[in-house]
């Protein structure tokens, strides 16, 4: 989704030993592929109690070490290795055209778990499958996937968009909340900010929900110029869905003393009256747990989604500091509680839900 969605929440890669190798012996990807196996780990029992180790790998689009949404990736299948006893392997900087070649590659070496790190990947892993019908191709943040074994994984929009709508309807003074974010019309973004406005109008019929999109989310000239737009038409809590652009709401947000939702613990510490929450999007469990359930129930298909009701491995978790998972000042204790049983409750019992364009269209609503 939006994918590099949440920028530098993690620390670096940090002193792993590897060795170069093609993921497989027939065929090498292209030349600004960088594929790397790490060293196998300690074999750990499966859930049925054999000894049998499930080989996972990972391509990536980009650097493994970019302090981003590919370093998210490559600590996630640490995790695995960590937590699974996986033998895993992985290809950074795996460009568009040679996708389906390492893929297969992976495939093809006998790679039980084939992870594509971005939406990207999906048209290819879905060739791939057609191919390899025992082998579990998996895309985060992927669209549909496809029967019987490609799945597409995601964290639930619908979910935190609606507890953005929600919150802000709950503090705003001046009944007006905005959204600041790009690629208006992309599945992905209709169901965030149309289940934004929803879980404003929750709490509030009346209230009025402005979104604004931008062309460049990396911009924080448009992003600075959207959430002062957002200012001038009263809006008292502005959210957004950004790249780089994310700097430019937030400090309007600090310089008018207007609520805002941060990304990490940082935006905290340079805005704390502001930052409602800031989200943690950890891949790491949720990788975890797709390994889990091969191990588990063999391949599988289709579109799965992270959120409330996965507690054991949460699509998102929110933070401000150590004990509260709001800013203490703005939300009280009874706002808290109650977004636990409206929200969190609701979502753990009916977790799927779809917007359309109409739903999150740009301008008042």
């Amino acid at each position: 989704m939006t994918a590099g969605l949440i920028l530098g929440m993690l620390t670096g890669c940090g002193g792993k030993n590897s060795t170069t190798q093609a993921p497989a012996d027939t065929s090498q990807p292209a030349d600004n592929a960088d594929t790397t196996e790490t060293p196998d780990a300690e074999e750990a029992p499966t859930e049925s109690g054999s000894q049998e180790k499930v080989k996972v790998a990972l391509l990536l689009s980009g650097s493994a070490n970019d302090n981003s949404w590919n370093q998210f990736g490559y600590e996630a299948l640490m995790k695995v290795e960590q937590e699974t006893g996986a033998e895993v392997a992985f290809s950074e900087n795996v460009a568009t055209a040679d996708q389906l070649q390492a893929i297969r590659d992976y495939a093809a070496k006998g790679y039980d778990v084939i992870i594509g790190h971005g939406g990207a990947y999906e048209d290819d892993m879905i060739k791939a499958g057609k191919d390899f019908p025992d082998t579990q191709f998996v895309i985060i943040a992927g669209g549909t996937g496809a029967e019987p074994n490609v799945l597409a994984v995601d964290t639930a929009p619908w979910q935190y968009g609606y507890s953005y709508g929600w919150m802000a309807a709950n503090i705003t003074k001046t009944n007006k909340v905005g959204f600041v974010t790009g690629m208006e019309g992309v599945s992905t973004m209709n169901n965030l900010v149309g289940s934004w406005r929803d879980g404003a109008k929750s709490v509030n019929p009346d209230l009025e929900t402005i979104a604004v999109y931008i062309a460049d989310m990396g911009d924080v000239a448009q992003a600075r110029e959207a959430a002062m737009s957002l200012k001038a038409a009263g809006c008292d809590v502005i959210a957004s869905e950004l790249n780089a652009g994310f700097q430019g709401v937030v400090d309007v947000c600090k310089e008018n003393s207007i609520y805002t939702i941060g990304r990490t613990a940082a935006d905290v510490e340079y805005a704390p009256e502001q930052v409602l929450t800031y989200t943690v999007f950890d891949w790491g469990p949720k990788y975890v747990d797709i390994v889990k359930r091969y191990k588990e129930n063999g391949v599988s298909g289709g579109a799965f989604f992270y959120g409330f009701h996965t507690p054991d491995a949460p699509g998102f978790v929110f933070n401000y500091d150590e004990s509260n998972s709001w800013n203490p000042v703005p939300i009280t204790e009874g706002i808290a509680e109650k977004f636990r049983t409206d929200v969190v409750d609701m979502f753990a019992a009916d977790p799927i839900r779809s917007y359309t364009a109409e739903d999150a269209a740009s301008g008042t609503k």
